[in-house]
């Protein structure tokens, strides 16, 4: 080959790698661009949007709290917004004797929009539209005082159109249910993993129990929470109660991680198995000492994926629990508040009374604590990792 063939050549390979792509070749480069952008819009703007939503409308309510009204004041005439204690004889009014009428407190419309009184009161015209003193400078929502009641009151006797009340009992259920749940499926599936690839690795029972898993991983909770409901209080006698829940949501969490943790054992190399073995070390102790250290982040990380998959569970919730706006300390008998039931409590409440606000608040919450879970979890595996190192 000359010279000049072999420098036309190479050039002609540079130019094959190195020049933008024409033609055919340049629309489906583009076109798939397009898509993959296509696709991540897809699945990060719905995700943003649902955690916008929950943080603008929850959020307030955990650091704040409404003022204590349990009634507002409206009057036949348009007037400043007054606190309850000026609720009486209106000042400067007509010689007609305007005066001011009480209504159920809550979330009323903008100040001086045109409000029509319920049917059921008496002590004003019913058939007459009146002015409403809104519960808010704008209008538009409550006047929020810097508050910690969300987080250190129960709800305890407050109704749906009641400001005051915070989600303690709430936050406590859910807290002390996702821990039982834990307690109970945590060493299981480390167990569970740690049968599959250090002893059951390719063997036909190890593929058994493995696909009994996989069917494990599909069943809907409501399936989990029945079946825990006919054996534990059914056939057993025993109650519904914050532990037979667990038991149930155990179930559910159990999959899992044994999942995770079995991906996170087989990462490890079998080389430092080798080496515990060759310098006379039993199995048991290889398994404490070098393989689950080793796959310590992964592991944890899996416990907090099943933590999230049980936190929001409802159905188990509303079988085998009932719900409590008061705080229950014994997890084995009676009722106990939880924040999935809580949002399930109050989803009906219409839109201007308290309620309705506190829907939005344990949603809030919710994700406030499985966020928190995910730092504790980053941050325990960073502390291993600059252990090790």
């Amino acid at each position: 080959m000359s010279a000049a063939t072999a420098t036309t050549t190479k050039t002609d390979i540079d130019d094959l790698l190195l020049a933008k792509p024409k033609g055919r070749r340049a629309f489906v480069d583009n076109l798939m661009r397009g898509l993959v952008w296509v696709a991540a819009a897809l699945a990060l703007i719905p995700l943003v949007w649902i955690l916008l939503t929950v943080i603008i409308k929850g959020a307030p309510l955990t650091v704040a709290v409404p003022p204590d009204y349990t009634q507002i004041c409206v009057a036949t005439a348009d007037s400043t917004r007054a606190p309850t204690s000026a609720c009486g004889e209106l000042t400067g009014t007509p010689p007609d004797g305007y005066k001011w009428y009480w209504v159920p407190g809550g979330r009323h419309d903008a100040v001086g929009t045109t409000f029509n009184p319920y049917g059921s009161q008496t002590t004003f015209p019913t058939g007459e539209d009146v002015r409403v003193r809104a519960a808010s400078s704008d209008g538009k929502a409550w006047i929020l005082l810097p508050s910690l009641q969300w987080w250190t009151e129960p709800l305890g006797s407050s109704v749906d159109f009641s400001p005051r009340g915070g989600a303690l009992q709430a936050i406590y259920g859910s807290v002390v249910i996702t821990l039982l749940c834990t307690v109970v499926a945590v060493p299981l599936a480390m167990l569970g993993a740690i049968f599959l690839v250090e002893y059951a690795r390719g063997t036909r029972l190890g593929r058994a129990v493995s696909f009994c898993v996989d069917i494990l991983t599909g069943i809907p909770s409501i399936v989990a929470a029945l079946f825990i409901y006919a054996l534990f209080v059914t056939i057993l006698g025993g109650q519904r109660s914050a532990f037979a829940t667990a038991i149930a949501l155990a179930m559910l969490m159990l999959p899992t991680v044994l999942r995770s943790t079995e991906e996170m054992l087989k990462l490890v190399p079998d080389s430092l198995r080798e080496a515990s073995y060759a310098l006379g070390v039993p199995r048991w102790k290889t398994i404490l000492s070098v393989v689950l250290p080793t796959a310590r982040s992964g592991i944890i990380t899996g416990v907090i994926l099943g933590i999230a998959r049980v936190m929001g569970e409802t159905a188990p919730l509303l079988i085998l629990v009932g719900y409590a706006t008061n705080m229950y300390f014994d997890p084995f008998n009676g009722s106990m508040g939880s924040l999935p039931t809580m949002i399930n409590a109050h989803r009906t409440t219409a839109t201007q009374f308290a309620g309705y606000d506190r829907v939005w608040g344990a949603a809030f919450t919710l994700i406030l604590i499985v966020m928190l879970l995910n730092l504790l979890a980053r941050g325990i595996a960073r502390a291993g990792r600059l252990k090790e190192k």
